[in-house]
């Protein structure tokens, strides 16, 4: 009876981590990114995403912002992840719903 609940237990930890990995966020820009811009459809100019929410640090500077509901908006939506020296242009997968960009690491996350 014992083994019958470890076996149970083991397959369901692997059904839980399969479904996490499948559920993880992509990270599409490299760490150290200082600025991102989220784009809708094909216009000219550009339809720009402006974050549905944002959190502060105590002091005003900006800690986090994310863009919410991509996948209702018009297609393709366009991530541009925006360095220094250059602009690099990811076209986001339909699965994706979620973007934020945290300021204090510099980094994005899309889910």
């Amino acid at each position: 009876m014992l083994s019958r609940t470890i076996e149970a237990f083991a397959i369901a930890a692997v059904v839980a981590a399969a479904a996490w990995g499948t559920a993880s966020a992509e990270e599409f820009c490299h760490r150290g990114v200082p600025h991102i811009n989220l784009e809708e459809g094909h216009f000219s100019p550009p339809a720009t995403l402006a974050p549905d929410a944002q959190t502060l640090h105590a002091d005003g500077r900006l800690k986090e912002q994310r863009w919410h509901h991509l996948s209702g908006g018009r297609r393709p939506v366009t991530l541009i992840c925006r360095y220094a020296n250059k602009s690099v242009s990811f076209e986001l997968p339909d699965a994706i719903d979620t973007c934020v960009m945290d300021y204090d690491e510099r980094r994005v996350r899309c889910f």
